[in-house]
């Protein structure tokens, strides 16, 4: 059973360390293959990330949509430049009636509008995975951001402590501060990406029981939506730096076997039955993981809750999942 990574497409270095950790390999679902960051791809590569991008054949279109508003933001930028620069020159002066008058903004305002029909709106599907791929955007950009604010803290603790020429308490406080996380995402956004993502996972839902996330932002509303919803597993000091070997995959061979029992028809078995199984070495870097359980709901049926779908798509009958209920686990670095 290959975990899901949930609900963002893009996946960061330590993130994907950290899933890689626990599970080995795991799933995500991107808008389209071809706008897959490179440092993506090298996971990929490694076969670690294992990509789903469904609705392929409208690529064509998601492209020309995405090439189109890039072109829309442009326009509307430059015009907002030029506002700026005119109302600068208008500070000190008395706008005529003209000017302001409701006719000459309606002149205006049709100048700007492009004589051609409206475009039809997109299926929900397509809308999805165009919301997916400026989320994904924002997800990069906002990581090399956030590594380059970590990187100019480690060039002033290393150049104060060359001036200093010894060992200086507020240096070594500074060397020694924990990276920055990216910031955290506001709750409107986390309820858009569940939708958007939950409608590509219900085109084509991945045969498994259990859905990771980074995120305790989206743990926390996930939880808060579902009140059967109960922790099952927690596991501290899981080491970053576990080597890939024997031992590694009989340990994440372990792990998978005890959760897929968990997410099966009939889980007998709780954390107390195997916790001591995973105990592992302590080691300077380490992630730690905890698992929830909803009950009752298979995957499909727990994330079309997210998607404003009172069914699944049309043209499609309810996959039949062979997990009848869903593990949420959050991983965090």
């Amino acid at each position: 059973m290959k975990p899901v990574y949930f609900p963002f497409t893009y996946v960061s270095d330590p993130v994907a360390k950290a899933v890689s950790a626990c599970f080995g390999q795991f799933v995500v679902y991107c808008p389209a293959r071809e706008t897959l960051p490179e440092q993506m791809q090298s996971w990929i590569n490694r076969e670690i990330m294992d990509v789903r991008t469904p609705g392929p054949e409208n690529d064509g279109t998601l492209k020309t949509a995405v090439k189109n508003y890039l072109a829309w933001a442009d326009l509307h930028r430059q015009d907002s430049i030029e506002k700026n620069a005119y109302l600068k020159t208008r500070l000190n002066s008395v706008p005529s009636l003209s000017e302001f008058s409701s006719s000459e903004i309606v002149a205006d305002i049709k100048r700007k509008i492009h004589d051609r029909p409206l475009a039809k709106i997109p299926d929900p599907l397509l809308t999805a995975r165009i919301y997916l791929y400026f989320a994904q955007e924002f997800d990069r950009q906002n990581q090399e951001l956030t590594d380059g604010l970590n990187h100019c803290d480690q060039q002033e603790a290393d150049l104060m402590r060359r001036l200093k020429m010894e060992v200086d308490p507020i240096a070594e406080q500074l060397y020694n501060t924990p990276s920055r996380p990216p910031d955290p995402l506001p709750d409107d956004m986390i309820s858009d990406r569940l939708e958007a993502w939950g409608r590509i996972f219900c085109q084509e839902p991945e045969e498994s029981g259990l859905f990771v996330t980074h995120s305790p932002a989206v743990k926390e509303y996930l939880l808060d939506q579902t009140a059967t919803a109960a922790p099952v597993v927690h596991l501290e000091s899981i080491p970053l730096s576990f080597a890939q070997g024997m031992e590694k995959e009989a340990w994440q061979e372990k792990l998978a076997a005890n959760l897929t029992r968990l997410c099966g028809p009939q889980p007998t078995e709780t954390i107390d039955d195997w916790a001591e199984q995973f105990e592992v070495t302590a080691s300077d870097k380490t992630a730690s993981l905890s698992i929830y359980r909803v009950p009752n709901q298979s995957p499909p049926e727990f994330f079309v809750r997210y998607t404003a779908m009172n069914r699944l798509p049309a043209n499609r009958t309810p996959p039949k999942s062979k997990y009848e209920h869903t593990l949420i686990a959050l991983v965090k670095v």
